[in-house]
């Protein structure tokens, strides 16, 4: 049997273990491979503690599993033969369910992991790094939600969420899992995570921890309102609003909107500059990510009313089109070009 050789615990985790509560166990499983925090109940027989790494336990023996009298069941069985091979545990899913990060355009470009009919799919790894994914986020919350109670990490997660301000001081102190400021959340923060963990790729052979990914996005010092998301409002008018409707549909169709048209679009382009520009800074894959969602962009708007138009009035369109092409034939033929 050979001797494998402990690795020293990472620091995030060792620094969390430390915050925590000490009834709580730091250990190494020689199963996975990983360190994790665990009650101190629930210490299996093969882990190693972090106070017998500290007085000299830094090897264990790697058993044999396969005949040698060892039971272990499949699933610990193929968790080791997959990181023993450096596999990506992602890798099943990708093929099966063709992944891609995906931009969806009817929410002011959005991105999320996608499977093939670009709906989203959710990804959690556990702190043994057993993989739950599924395009049913309630399999993958139920099992984020299951693990950060497993860990004792639930509170800290309530915590994170409340020094941000993500939610209030009352769903932070009932640590309220049925509320819709916490599912939100946890929505947003499992579908980045997802994200995340698919766009690095490589790493999937030591997939991150969703909580120390929280970290990372959420910051754990105390917020202030400079870790907000900005909120910018644009200063249109209403009669710039009204003159942009008009120009467009001269343009494309070559009249004006009636009163009802321009009332319906003018209430329209209203709610988008009403909800402003907001821009958001998180930390992704190790990097600092800003971006910038919504407000009225005049050349994207252009093209859509436009396209509107084309669909809803295709014979005055046509004609637009025509008196176009008569009139700069008729500047060709004058030397007017």
């Amino acid at each position: 049997m050979a001797e494998v050789k402990i690795p020293k615990p990472d620091n995030d985790t060792l620094q969390t273990w430390l915050k925590g509560t000490r009834d709580k166990k730091l250990v190494y499983s020689t199963a996975t491979r990983k360190w994790k925090i665990v009650p101190a109940g629930e210490v299996a027989d093969e882990d190693v503690t972090y106070e017998n790494y500290q007085q000299g336990k830094t090897t264990f023996t790697k058993k044999e599993y396969a005949g040698k009298g060892e039971p272990a069941n499949r699933a610990q069985l193929e968790t080791i033969a997959q990181y023993e091979a450096g596999a990506n545990p992602l890798k099943a899913e990708i093929e099966k369910y063709g992944l891609k990060v995906y931009t969806d355009p009817q929410r002011d470009g959005v991105t999320y992991l996608a499977d093939k009919q670009n709906n989203p799919f959710y990804v959690y790894f556990t702190s043994d790094g057993t993989l739950k994914g599924d395009t049913n986020y309630d399999v993958v919350k139920a099992a984020a939600i299951n693990d950060l109670k497993k860990t004792g990490q639930l509170n800290s997660f309530f915590e994170e969420l409340y020094k941000r301000k993500v939610i209030s001081k009352e769903v932070y102190e009932r640590k309220d899992i049925g509320s819709d400021q916490f599912n939100s959340a946890l929505a947003q923060l499992i579908s980045e995570y997802s994200k995340s963990v698919f766009i690095l790729n490589e790493p999937l052979k030591d997939p991150q921890n969703f909580f120390d990914f929280v970290k990372g996005v959420i910051p754990t010092a105390g917020a202030d309102e400079r870790d907000l998301p900005r909120r910018e409002f644009q200063d249109i008018s209403k009669e710039a609003l009204n003159a942009f409707i008009e120009s467009i549909y001269l343009e494309t169709i070559g009249r004006k909107p009636t009163e009802e048209q321009r009332s319906a679009k003018l209430k329209e382009l209203n709610k988008i500059v009403k909800r402003g520009i907001v821009t958001t800074t998180a930390i992704e894959g190790g990097e600092l990510v800003t971006r910038r969602k919504g407000g009225f962009d005049e050349q994207k708007q252009s093209l859509k009313l436009q396209e509107q138009l084309k669909q809803e009035n295709p014979l005055e369109y046509e004609r637009r089109q025509a008196f176009n092409f008569m009139d700069e034939l008729q500047k060709i033929m004058s030397g007017g070009i």
